[in-house]
């Protein structure tokens, strides 16, 4: 096959891990399906649903006039915590709506000093967010009105960056930067008014002079009122703001994140590339925009197991296994005081058991025996839906807001013959794929439902379908889920890391094939052993569990795990902990997995990392992909703000996938960790609106409470091991072996330095395939005109890089060369861009647009005062001078006086002699 039909029939059907947010829809000009979710932890307050109303009232009368009225809010969801008191009359209770996959999140501090509204956002220009974060305190304290703007503009800010992935305008790092004699507010627009002032004084900073920037702690004010509309996106603040900077207007020479991550294009320019507006008509009046309210509350779990007990279940020890993993789930998983039902299903439907309340050991146990225990017949996935429904209206006649675990391995043409009633439900479907040869369409309903979706190989030592039960409970972190296949006599072996912020209800599971059970040992920190007497054996499953009571302790924890067997075994360990309940939150691991919507339609693995919201740095990520031939893929995912990686040391690791082994579904797991090595959590680099250190009115200065400034120093993280699974993917179509496909990635963090007429270039290398290998060489291109480098790259000037030898991938490049004597030209700037070329003569997209300026100091001063307090000096030294210059002269004459005086006098004394 030649590369060109693989690049029109290769592409990827992916089936999102249960990261992705809520699906909004936009309807008649009107956005649905908004759900905005309150964590558990916040403290009931009727208030906070007033004051999130108020928001979004204000917020879409902005919206509807910020897009030159296209757009409003129409349906907005409230989601209440179950923690919060029921009250039937007031909430509806939720249906597929989740904290998890909310769009507006309301929940604590990002640190103990924050309380700014940012927006997770990384995958870059145009893509949508993960969600928006607002603390209870930023929504119910009024002093964050003065230094952010009003709730309902900034609302509009953060939904730019979540909606249609534009960036911020303005740059705390860099509030300042050089263009020519002078320095610039780093703004948008440039004719957005106000003085730069140090405190109370505006005489002190001076952007006149560019021998030296503007002296540590001036910022800029703006002015309150004034005439210009542009930007939200540099601040809400200023009353008349109410526009996006647009290509007219839009400042281009900003050092901000919109011209990195955008190639200089201007908010309103990407805003109008979205989806949302490609193919709008012009704005029309749409009458009230108004948004009408649904407040919700989560409920208690009511689940039933839907599960595949046809011929092919037989095979594989898919039966036994299913047996394994469903047992743990109920004895170890499913959380007291919930709901569970148990259906079985082939050719028809068998309710094993009826919805039942969990309370206590021996309420699981009856469970766990109405278990199947046997495998026979074709395969009817709609007759167990349909027989779940039943079950689950047991309690109240209704099914919105329960959820199904449909488990299956077979194949079924009539699948879709359900999708309807699915869809209208108000069930959440959560499906396992188990082998190889599952239904194709079976992820399409949790796709519909906003349910979670995993494949299990029938590879034992994976744990793929153990690590899918235990993803069903958001109260479970899984510390370790690793196997292997071990002779007689061998031992599975292994460390694993208990910091304090879990160490609640932990529990070791061992799994293993045969019935000849292991030895087994575990080692606590200080030496303490349990062993296989320790461990509670289950009766019909190969599996053995360990509670520790209370608190586990902190630290290393050793398993040793030997076959005792005459053949070798496959064996499994799965550590699992709570939170502690300590005053800091554990570590928190989330997955993402995207597709690039272009040829050559690449992966790209995203995980989060984060302690009490914040970035978690210089932790070791893994991405660990099983194929659909159980073939082990390992991908090594960054945080250094290059290739996939959007922002460095931002929690974010992230990389390519390339590597494909055949067709069918895929499945994935993160392992991340941190041991003895000094990380720490940071503030991190966010999307937010700015906070304004001021305001002029009238032409006073009023300042507001100066930012709290957060010490990295503040958060150290202990040794931590995380495992996390990502969901499953399908790939339909594989690169051919023979043919390169893959261009390297675009380079992101080029930087440009000058000095001494001698510019120096740095980046970091990219691959052969994306990020991974090495390029065959590179091309760098400079201008006078940043735009001319991003539109017509190939006809800017190019630079001779003979002398470059290209690094492997991820590796840093620097690069050197003079200016020519035409270019030093002081007040000019010269901008540069890369693109690296693999063996194939495949290139990547051209680079973030560095710019250096030629400056040449003149003698003049930088500040004013400091002129003022020279000539005040020169002034003084003179007079000093002058003084000393007459009294030496006086002093001189009275001793010459004096001495001609005493001469006379001794002369005369002579001459009497």
């Amino acid at each position: 096959m030649g590369t060109n039909n693989y690049l029109v029939v290769f592409s990827l059907f992916l089936l999102l891990p249960h990261l992705t947010s809520s699906k909004i829809e936009l309807v008649d000009k009107g956005y649905r399906n908004l759900v905005i979710a309150i964590h558990k932890a916040v403290p009931e307050n009727p208030q906070l649903i007033e004051k999130i109303k108020e928001m979004l009232k204000e917020a879409s009368n902005y919206l509807y006039v910020a897009t030159k009225f296209r757009v409003f809010f129409k349906d907005v969801k409230i989601l209440l915590p179950d923690t919060w008191t029921t009250k039937p009359d007031l909430y509806r209770k939720a249906t597929t709506e989740t904290y998890s996959r909310a769009n507006v999140i309301i929940a604590g501090q990002k640190n103990s000093k924050g309380d700014e509204p940012y927006t997770l956002q990384y995958e870059g220009c145009g893509k949508e967010g993960r969600y928006i974060h607002f603390t209870p305190n930023f929504l119910l304290n009024d002093k964050f009105i003065q230094a952010y703007g009003p709730r309902g503009k900034v609302f509009v800010h953060e939904w730019a960056h979540l909606r249609w992935g534009v960036f911020n305008e303005y740059n705390e790092y860099q509030p300042f930067y050089r263009d020519g004699e002078h320095y610039r507010v780093t703004k948008c627009p440039k004719d957005l008014s106000g003085k730069v002032c140090f405190g109370n004084d505006c005489s002190k900073c001076n952007l006149e002079n560019a021998n030296d920037p503007p002296k540590e702690g001036c910022v800029f004010l703006p002015e309150k009122y004034q005439e210009t509309s542009s930007s939200i996106m540099y601040t809400p603040v200023v009353k008349s703001v109410n526009q996006f900077c647009n290509k007219s207007n839009h400042n281009q020479d900003a050092p901000n994140d919109q011209n990195k991550f955008c190639k200089l294009k201007s908010a309103w320019e990407v805003i109008l590339e979205s989806e949302d507006f490609r193919n709008a008509n012009e704005a029309t009046d749409s009458g009230s925009v108004e948004p009408q309210f649904t407040v919700m509350q989560e409920s208690q779990t009511i689940l039933c197991l839907v599960l595949d007990i046809s011929g092919s279940m037989s095979g594989s020890q898919r039966l036994e296994r299913l047996q394994q993993s469903s047992t743990l789930f109920i004895e170890k998983i499913a959380k007291e005081e919930s709901f569970i039902g148990i259906v079985t299903f082939n050719n028809i439907a068998y309710v094993k058991k009826g919805l039942t309340y969990v309370s206590g050991d021996d309420v699981r146990k009856i469970l766990v025996n109405a278990l199947p225990t046997k495998a026979e017949g074709g395969t009817n996935i709609c007759s167990g839906i349909r027989d779940a429904f039943e079950v689950l209206s047991e309690d109240d006649g209704s099914t919105e807001g329960d959820e199904i675990l449909l488990l299956t391995d077979g194949e079924d043409s009539g699948i879709s013959s359900c999708f309807e009633a699915v869809k209208t439900s108000g069930t959440i479907v959560h499906t396992i794929a188990l082998g190889p040869s599952a239904a194709k369409e079976l992820e399409m309903l949790s796709e519909m439902t906003n349910g979670k979706k995993y494949y299990a190989s029938d590879n034992f030592n994976s744990n793929g379908l153990l690590e899918a039960f235990m993803e069903l409970s958001e109260e479970q972190i899984q510390l370790e889920s690793t196997g292997g296949t071990q002779k007689p006599g061998g031992s599975l072996v292994g460390d694993t890391y208990i910091d304090s912020g879990v160490g609640f209800n932990t529990n070791f599971l061992v799994t293993w094939q045969t019935n000849v059970k292991p030895d087994i040992s575990i080692s606590d920190p200080d030496g303490n052993k349990y062993l296989t007497k320790d461990f509670k054996l289950e009766e019909k499953a190969t599996v053995g569990t360990l509670i520790i009571p209370g608190k586990a302790k902190t630290g290393k924890w050793s398993y040793r795990i030997e076959n005792t067997a005459h053949q070798p075994q496959s064996m499994t360990i799965s550590i699992t902990s709570q939170p502690s309940g300590a005053q800091s939150e554990p570590v928190i691991v989330k997955t993402n997995l995207q597709q690039t919507n272009e040829p050559p339609y690449t992966v790209v693995i995203y995980v989060e990392v984060f302690k009490n919201f914040m970035p978690v740095r210089h932790a070791n990520v893994t991405a660990i992909i099983e194929t659909a031939n159980t073939k082990i893929i390992p991908v090594i995912l960054k945080d250094n703000g290059a290739a996939a990686d959007l922002v460095k040391d931002d929690g974010i690791y992230s990389s390519f996938m390339t590597d494909y082994d055949g067709t069918g579904r895929y499945n994935f797991k993160v392992q991340v960790s941190k041991l003895h090595t000094e990380t720490k959590a940071a503030a991190g680099h966010t999307s937010g609106a700015m906070y304004v250190q001021g305001y002029l009115e009238n032409g006073t200065v009023h300042l507001n409470p100066p930012k709290l400034a957060i010490d990295d120093e503040d958060f150290p993280v202990e040794d931590f091991v995380r495992t996390k699974s990502g969901g499953t993917f399908m790939v339909k179509v594989v690169p051919p072996a023979n043919q390169d496909v893959f261009p390297p990635c675009q380079i992101t963090d080029l930087s440009a330095e000058l000095l001494n007429n001698t510019v120096t270039l740095a980046w970091t290398a990219p691959g052969d395939d994306m990020d991974k290998g090495t390029v065959a060489e590179y091309e760098i291109r400079k201008s006078k005109q940043a735009v001319h480098l991003r539109d017509n790259f190939h006809n800017a000037t190019q630079i001779n890089t003979s002398s470059i030898i290209p690094l492997t991938a991820r590796s840093r490049e620097e690069f050197s060369f003079d200016l020519e004597e035409e270019e030093k030209v002081n007040n000019s700037a010269i901008f540069f861009a890369v693109v690296s070329c693999d063996e194939s003569l495949l290139a990547s997209d051209v680079s973030n647009i560095a710019r250096v300026v030629i400056y040449h100091p003149s003698p003049k001063s930088r500040d004013p005062d400091t002129s003022n307090q020279n000539r005040k000096l020169t002034v003084g030294l003179a007079v000093s001078l002058v003084t000393i210059i007459l009294c030496s002269v006086l002093g001189l004459i009275v001793f010459i006086i004096n001495k001609r005086n005493s001469g006379m006098t001794v002369l005369d004394e002579e001459h009497v002699r």
